[in-house]
């Protein structure tokens, strides 16, 4: 049984180190109600269209939501919170003009965020960076997080999202953190697995 466990946890030690390694950085999951692609994937437990995504959570609960803006143009951008640990990474060429974008941090414990303008789509995918120290997130949960869009703030609540489409992404060991690319605004919400619960 110990053997056992010990070769589990070395597995997947293996695989964080091989996702953290990867040259191509942070890859994305088409949408998963979208056309099929080689990319696409479909995720079981969804209800009317949409999965309960498991969120992850902070080690202390935000008391008021934590908002940025910055006006990005065509040459690319960063915003950052540090406090809440994310980084939005907006390369050359994914703005065709400037936008005066806003991230905000939702308060409570959920690793969930609010992006505008609603709607925007980029011409190339932008990178949402998370510092995982101070989370709720474990070695073993590390290798299954994924980015989770949901349409609207209600379809939240303190542990849960439910999400219209579901994006991989990169966990790096070594800074202890989780990249995913992001097609178009707005919400996104870190989490891991499903839950059946609505």
């Amino acid at each position: 049984m110990k053997l056992s466990l010990r070769r589990h946890a070395a597995a997947l030690l293996a695989s964080l180190v091989a996702i953290s390694c990867s040259p191509d950085g942070p890859s994305s999951v088409a949408p998963v109600n979208g056309p099929g692609t080689s990319a696409s994937v479909r995720l079981p437990g969804f209800v009317n269209g949409r999965m309960g995504m498991r969120g992850m959570q902070r080690g202390g609960e935000l008391r008021a939501p934590l908002v940025v803006q910055a006006t990005i143009g065509v040459d690319g951008g960063e915003l950052r919170i540090p406090s809440a640990g994310v980084t939005l990474t907006v390369p050359e060429g994914a703005l065709l003009e400037p936008t005066l974008i806003t991230m905000t941090v939702r308060a409570g414990r959920l690793l969930a965020y609010d992006f505008q303008p609603h709607g925007l789509v980029f011409a190339k995918p932008l990178i949402l960076t998370q510092q995982l120290r101070g989370t709720s997130t474990s070695l073993l949960e590390a290798p299954l997080l994924q980015l989770g869009y949901y349409e609207d703030p209600s379809l939240l609540d303190e542990t849960t999202g439910w999400v219209s489409q579901s994006f991989a992404g990169t966990v790096d060991v070594r800074r202890w953190s989780f990249s995913a690319r992001i097609p178009h605004f707005s919400g996104y919400l870190i989490g891991v697995g499903r839950t059946d619960s609505e």
